[in-house]
């Protein structure tokens, strides 16, 4: 595709597309397709049970290594960082799994409010909601099918260059996600290409999640900030004076506004429902593993550890930055709906309009906000104190 400005009309489907790698792979999560009642359903839920295949092998083998450490004291063939941000990406596929008839009933409810007729779209400014997205997916498609080749194949320049010779057993720093495998598969050469394959699938699997995770929230996300900044012109276009001289008209108009703002305000429930959970735990889990990258960037001075350790690094930060970055907006944008009725000439309205009026400001008052079960609520502040945790983190690793 070469310019954002379809000719014809931007449609759901449009903003649901996967990326490259996951076509090439096989993990697409969501491979929405219409049904005979115009619906968008996932045609295929081959990628989860794949996924699940993956994530059951890798993380009961570790977790076995794990428990039989606590237990036996045996020396732990796990790699912290590696492990910490495959279960920060397993969590995000996790909750796409659990959250899939949600997620799917979701989408068709901002596809039912999206129209189909250009010039409506004009007016609700889909196209530069759709520009915005394509923006910023061809840049994610360019560092992902660039960094993801890094990450995976610097392990095996690693062992090229570094192996002593053909019998020599395979090092932590040689391999791709570490760990442990039964009958010393990790550390024999000879199943190293295999070893080295798996790894790159549970890579795959796992960037899978991220991205399809990443895309949906974004999406819905710059949806609801549409349809809200849509709502908040309509109410800046209200003449109260036209309550006195019909009133009628105004309050059907006005029954009409009311009723797609307790609609949005329900959208935007939903949608926080179906994340919530999934900002409680990763989040954490997530600023573990910043501490992890950080102390393993400050305690290696090997440069390919170095290159393979920058880009999950850049990734945390960036997104997380990104996901309590778009919390703000959605309540920006919510906060605007309130603004643009108080800068009505609400005195000029009918009586029946100002008590009206009142009540409405009432309710316009609560701004929508993304948080999970009232202990965290995700805006920039949020960033702030996961930061301020890794690095708390990261100063009792380097204490100790």
């Amino acid at each position: 595709m070469k310019n954002t400005g379809p000719r014809n009309p931007i449609k759901m489907e449009d903003f649901l597309r996967p990326q490259m790698f996951q076509k090439w792979t096989r993990f697409v999560q969501f491979d929405w397709k219409r049904d005979g009642d115009n619906r968008l359903v996932n045609s295929s839920s081959i990628a989860f049970w794949i996924s699940a295949i993956l994530n059951v092998i890798f993380f009961g083998l570790n977790g076995w290594d794990i428990i039989r450490h606590l237990s036996t004291g045996r020396p732990s063939d796990q790699n912290p960082p590696v492990l910490s941000i495959t279960i920060y990406f397993s969590i995000r596929g996790l909750m796409l799994f659990v959250k899939r008839s949600e997620i799917i009933d979701f989408v068709n409810a901002l596809d039912r409010e999206c129209p189909l007729e250009i010039q409506k779209q004009r007016e609700m400014r889909l196209e530069r909601t759709y520009k915005s997205f394509w923006q910023r997916y061809r840049f994610l498609r360019f560092y992902i099918h660039s960094a993801m080749p890094i990450f995976c194949c610097l392990p095996l320049a690693v062992y090229l260059l570094t192996n002593e010779g053909f019998g020599a057993p395979i090092t932590q720093h040689q391999q791709l996600l570490g760990g442990w495998m039964p009958f010393n598969l990790r550390r024999n050469p000879r199943f190293y290409p295999l070893v080295w394959l798996f790894d790159v699938s549970c890579t795959a699997c796992g960037v899978s999640f991220f991205m399809t995770f990443d895309n949906l929230f974004n999406v819905m996300q710059r949806h609801l900030i549409m349809h809200l900044d849509n709502l908040s012109r309509h109410l800046e276009a209200i003449n109260p004076a036209d309550s006195v001289t019909n009133e009628v008209e105004f309050f059907a108009d006005l029954r009409a506004l009311v009723q797609r703002q307790q609609l949005l305000n329900r959208l935007c429930g939903q949608y926080n429902d179906i994340f919530k959970v999934a900002f409680l735990v990763s989040n954490f889990i997530g600023a573990g593993s910043l501490c992890f990258y950080l102390f393993m960037l400050s305690e290696t001075t090997d440069l390919f550890m170095i290159i393979q350790y920058i880009t999950p690094t850049m990734v945390l930060v960036g997104f997380t930055f990104e996901i309590c970055l778009r919390g703000t907006q959605l309540e920006e944008a919510s906060a605007r709906i309130e603004s643009s009725l108080s800068h009505q000439a609400w005195y000029m309205g009918s009586r029946r309009y100002r008590k009206f009026f009142l009540l409405w400001m009432q309710y316009s008052q609560r701004t929508q906000k993304l948080g999970a079960f009232g202990l965290i609520e995700i805006n920039m502040v949020h960033f702030t104190d996961i930061m301020q945790l890794a690095y708390r983190l990261f100063t009792f690793l380097k204490s100790h």
